[in-house]
């Protein structure tokens, strides 16, 4: 029988003076962990705190039995000196961005408190790296990165992080501990096929209608492109991305379907694909049913975790990888007939396949390798003393 983080997770290895790192899987239940096993390890629940990475997260665990957004006047009763949260039972649950700015304003505000629970902090590592800037210009995951490592240095505050992917926690400037678990039965979800593949615009084009899914791609931009490519074959789907995003913002009907996935867990009925981006990467829980979920990163660390947005199993998971050639698929018009330098380079561009993470074109002579791959012939030849390929379908 499947068991979950709090059935085998033991309290007593926590260690003052280390981040403590619990790595489990999706699924496993981390954030029930947290709230019902770590934090009342504190002799008042105003005496922990529990991080998250982005808003919308901090959103979706607010509305968890035992955890709460901090009051507005909180600003005012750090600056008194009055506590936290005096006489409130339950945990407050905030961003790194905003822990960070209050770090920034009082000094050792993070020694406030007993705990300091860190929700996949791999996160608190790369928004440090990016500096993004709030309120009085201040790198406010920076600052939140110095002040977690130093409580973990003072040795005063238990601080605890919980991951799926804590690769990343190697950068940080503090030990680490790996809290040992028998991850061997953990409930964790499952795909009963992965593919790989090097074309995004092969699989958007593959995708039968009627099937319901997700796709979690880096920056906005593509994913603009790839909603528009899945409305002409006739799905409606739906886009996310973070409210502070200044070049484009959502319309009211995002919005509204946004606050619905926080509220209920779900992608509303009328939308058959949901694609976000890193904003709702490790943020986000999606119960409604989903047949197959594309993650359109090479990245180990967002394929795992938007993966993971999905609470289910799924039928078929994509994976991106460059270089396994796989899931091309030739348009028919390019099928059976002579193709000429520019008739390749045309291909090329519908196919949409880069040879790295910069963005960088593959050569033709690479994509014709890579179509040879996937169940094609390139037959190359001469036409009126013309270079050309002939792709016939095996």
């Amino acid at each position: 029988m499947a068991k979950y983080l709090s059935d085998v997770l033991d309290t007593t290895h926590f260690e003052k003076g280390y981040m403590n790192v619990i790595w489990a899987p999706c699924g496993s239940g981390k954030t029930t962990a947290a709230i019902e096993k770590i934090a009342p390890l504190a002799s008042a629940p105003r005496k922990a705190i529990y991080l998250i990475d982005t808003k919308i997260g901090k959103e979706r665990l607010s509305r968890e039995d035992g955890l709460t957004t901090p009051c507005h006047f909180y600003s005012g009763s750090i600056a008194n000196n009055d506590g936290f949260f005096e006489g409130d039972k339950k945990i407050a649950v905030t961003t790194y961005a905003q822990f960070g700015y209050w770090c920034a304003c009082y000094p050792n505000f993070a020694e406030k408190f007993e705990y300091i629970i860190c929700d996949e902090p791999h996160n608190l590592v790369l928004f440090s790296e990016m500096g993004k800037k709030l309120g009085q210009n201040i790198d406010v995951h920076k600052v939140a990165r110095s002040a977690i490592c130093e409580a973990v240095k003072r040795g005063k505050v238990m601080v605890v992080g919980i991951s799926a992917t804590p690769k990343p926690l190697e950068k940080l400037a503090c030990k680490l501990k790996e809290i040992p678990i028998d991850r061997s039965d953990l409930h964790h979800y499952e795909e009963k096929e992965i593919i790989k593949y090097a074309s995004i615009n092969s699989i958007l084009a593959q995708i039968p209608l009627g099937k319901r899914g997700g796709l979690y791609v880096k920056h906005v931009q593509p994913m603009l492109r790839f909603g528009a490519i899945l409305r002409e074959r006739g799905f409606n789907p739906l886009l996310i991305w973070s409210l502070s995003y200044e070049r484009k913002q959502m319309d009211a009907a995002q919005l509204a379907a946004r606050q619905y996935i926080i509220e209920n867990e779900a992608v509303p009925d009328e939308y058959d694909v949901f694609l976000f981006n890193a904003t709702a990467e490790t943020s986000i829980n999606i119960r409604s049913h989903m047949d197959f979920f594309i993650a359109h990163d090479t990245g180990e660390t967002h394929i795992t975790q938007s993966r993971g947005r999905y609470r289910g199993d799924l039928d078929t998971l994509y994976v991106y990888d460059r270089e396994s050639g796989g899931g091309v698929v030739v348009p028919q018009e390019f099928i059976e007939r002579d193709l000429f330098m520019d008739d390749l380079k045309l291909l090329r561009s519908v196919l949409d396949i880069t040879k790295d993470k910069k963005g960088h074109i593959i050569s033709i002579d690479d994509m014709l390798e890579l179509i040879d791959r996937c169940g094609y012939t390139c037959e190359k030849t001469t036409k009126n003393r013309r270079k050309c390929v002939i792709i016939h379908k095996d």
